[in-house]
């Protein structure tokens, strides 16, 4: 089961206006969790490769990839979350259908069409003090769900409406 963080209707902070963010850890100790469907840009593969200060591999590949906000606190800190058909390293969290990694090497991979069938990039996370989303869920702000038929790798403008109307708890 995912579990995700649904802005509500009304969210005050304008960044997080129909955000959903899955969910990595909530508990005593604070929260975080990867915004989902907050496309930044689309760029050349290259283009990242020199934005992220890594040399691109000599037989790269000419794509586009959409670099998505994973949220406000590390900026420049890279994740990948990608489907579970690709093995990498370094892995934070996995599941059957996915794993999370900040491996550059999925990276080289993608440029190099050895890398997974579905993925997203994304900079940044969202990151909460001890007790901070507990008091934002209580006044009103999100919503937690668990929702087994949303993939995360399913994350158009149409995410946000789907999980809001979702009846999952």
């Amino acid at each position: 089961m995912n579990k995700f963080l649904i802005a509500k209707p009304g969210m005050p902070d304008p960044r997080f206006q129909e955000t959903v963010i899955f969910i990595l850890y909530h508990n005593p100790e604070g929260a975080a969790g990867l915004v989902l469907n907050k496309p930044l840009k689309t760029m050349s593969i290259n283009r990242l490769f020199e934005i992220s200060n890594l040399k691109p591999p000599k037989n790269i590949q000419k794509k586009e990839i959409t670099l998505y906000w994973g949220g406000p606190v590390e900026q420049e800190k890279v994740f990948f979350i990608h489907s579970s058909d690709y093995k990498s390293e370094n892995i934070i969290m996995s599941n059957k259908d996915f794993i999370l990694t900040d491996a550059s090497e999925v990276l080289y991979d993608i440029a190099i069409n050895k890398g997974p069938k579905n993925y997203l990039i994304l900079t940044g996370i969202s990151v909460w003090r001890p007790g901070q989303l507990d008091f934002e869920m209580q006044q009103g702000d999100w919503n937690k769900k668990t929702n087994s038929y949303v993939p995360l790798f399913n994350n158009d403008n149409t995410m946000w409406h789907r999980l809001i109307n979702s009846k999952e708890i």
